[in-house]
Parts: C-alpha cells; structure tokens; sequence
C-alpha cells in the first residue's frame, strides 16, 4: 500500500527514511488555526495533525498517509516561527536556560480493506522537553546570523548542525523534537 507523508518537512522525511520507509511527500496546505483560549495544546498539535492526514487522504483514499504536526511550547503558550531576526533573537534569549517541550503528534489514516467500512484512524503524540544556552546578546546574534532561524519555531532546529549549537540538553526521543512521535508511528505503519 502507497504511503504518503502529508508534509513538506525535510525532518520529518528524513526520519521516515531512516526508519526505512519508501514514501511520497505530498504538503496537504491546509489552513492552520490557532488554539482556542485555554485549549489542551497536545490536543490541539493532534487537530492540526488529523486535519493535514484528512486533506491529503480525500486525493488519496487507497493510501496510508500520516499527518504530522509539531509545536514548541513554553508554559501554556505554543511558540511560532520569528517573523524577523530581531525577534529570533528575542525567542532564543527568552528560551535560554527555560525548559520547554516539544510535542510532535501524528495522525495515520489507514484505508479500510473493506468496502464500505471507513478508514481507520491511529493518534499519536510524544514529547521531549529540551534547554537552550543562556547566551548574551553578542553570542546570540552572530548564532542568528549563521543560521535560518525564520524557518523554524522558536528560531531553531536540532538537526541543523549550527543550530544545534545552541541546545543544551534534550530529555526525551530526539525525533519528536524534529517532528514525528516515531517510535509510535513505527509500531502502527507496516
């Protein structure tokens, strides 16, 4: 049966590739809303993942397809990607030395072999809780200045190797922090 991940992140591929999957990569670009007030925001990183899975799935009904989603959270705020390097600069000093947790959630539709019978559905979530460097300003802007921080929430990305620079310590499975609960998709997806 076709696979296809419902997501254009080279992470996330990367990942599925390791792990020895053969897949498509098909972005569903569905529209992603922010949570509601008070929201669960595990609860809310799966809705945004079943909403991609169910974008692509309704191309695509005869293949398995995984949506994923990722959010960087902080106390009970999710932390988006910085529209500008000032304001990456500001995340990566308001990070440094603050534990804060990733959490990457996966939704799997698997298309029924009876016709008829909806496909089924599989939810997963996993979370690491990673520290930054407390760095000054000076250090931080020449971090910024050699990497993409615009590309990723909270300015950085583990997998980047000058991006990395800056993580501390990582408590948890490295691949939830780079974007999929894998050790959970890897005991549902043949």
């Amino acid at each position: 049966m076709n696979l296809i991940l419902a997501s254009q992140s080279k992470g996330r591929a990367a990942l599925l590739t390791a792990a020895g999957y053969r897949f498509q990569q098909i972005p569903s670009n569905a529209r992603e809303p922010d949570p509601e007030e008070g929201a669960n925001l595990e609860d809310h990183v799966m809705a945004l993942a079943c909403l991609k899975a169910r974008a692509v799935a309704r191309h695509h009904p005869r293949a398995i397809v995984i949506g994923a989603d990722t959010a960087l959270i902080l106390g009970d705020q999710i932390i988006g990607k910085p529209k500008s390097l000032a304001e990456a600069r500001k995340m990566l000093a308001q990070l440094g030395c603050r534990p804060h947790r990733i959490s990457s959630a996966a939704c799997v539709i698997i298309p029924s072999k009876t016709k008829g019978k909806p496909p089924h559905l599989i939810k997963r979530v996993e979370s690491a809780t990673v520290r930054l460097r407390h760095w000054n300003p000076a250090r931080i802007r020449r971090h910024v200045a050699l990497t993409k921080p615009l590309a990723w929430a909270g300015a950085y990305a583990v997998q980047d190797p000058y991006s990395s620079a800056i993580v501390q310590e990582i408590e948890g499975d490295l691949a939830p922090v780079i974007g999929l609960p894998l050790k959970a998709l890897m005991k549902v997806i043949p």
